[in-house]
């Protein structure tokens, strides 16, 4: 039965992250060749959206007209015309928000937030079942939250995915399970 929650936890995470930051292919590139971002510029939307707030009001906090998902229902894409980043954010039946993905046009415009080059050795040799702490460890630096998920057969307990990006745009994403301890883990090239 774990095993059944663990594949259902990680597929719809994994699935949700890579359709909802594959949209950002065509967005408005404003943050690419900047060298002055920030943590603050391209988190502004992800931070601002918390779980549980209603469509209208987040549309109200945010201020901008959302794109609407061709691909999943209830997933609305809210970027910031100036910097390029943005959120995509999912809404359950009743409107409540319950997913939501940090929306960039290039991987590599997150790499200034990796204080420490990861490798894909380093990716193998993270052990089935590590905590985020055990992960930090094992790299040596910190991870960025690119999305963080409420798993309705999971008492609405919540499941993060953190990524470490090189600048050369090769990326180690991790899926953690609402436990805390790591699902799935994959090297980028």
């Amino acid at each position: 039965m774990n095993r059944l929650k663990f594949s259902l936890v990680a597929g719809i995470t994994v699935t949700l992250v890579l359709v909802l930051s594959g949209c950002g292919s065509n967005a408005n590139s404003g943050s690419a060749g900047q060298s002055n971002l920030s943590r603050d510029t391209v988190y502004e939307f992800y931070d601002a959206v918390q779980l549980d707030q209603t469509k209208q009001q987040v549309d109200a906090e945010l201020g901008v007209t959302p794109t609407e998902s061709t691909q999943i229902g209830n997933v609305f894409t809210y970027v910031n015309n100036d910097t390029g980043f943005g959120v995509s954010v999912m809404f359950d039946e009743n409107g409540m928000a319950t997913s939501k993905t940090l929306f960039y046009s290039l991987t590599k415009d997150l790499a200034f937030l990796t204080t420490k080059a990861v490798t894909k050795e380093q990716a193998e040799s993270i052990p089935e079942g590590a905590t985020y702490d055990e992960v930090k460890n094992i790299l040596g630096g910190e991870g960025t939250e690119t999305s963080v998920t409420q798993i309705p057969f999971e008492d609405n307990k919540l499941s993060y995915i953190r990524v470490w990006i090189n600048q050369d745009g090769t990326m180690l994403q991790i899926v953690f399970l609402t436990d805390g301890t790591i699902g799935n883990v994959k090297f980028f090239n």
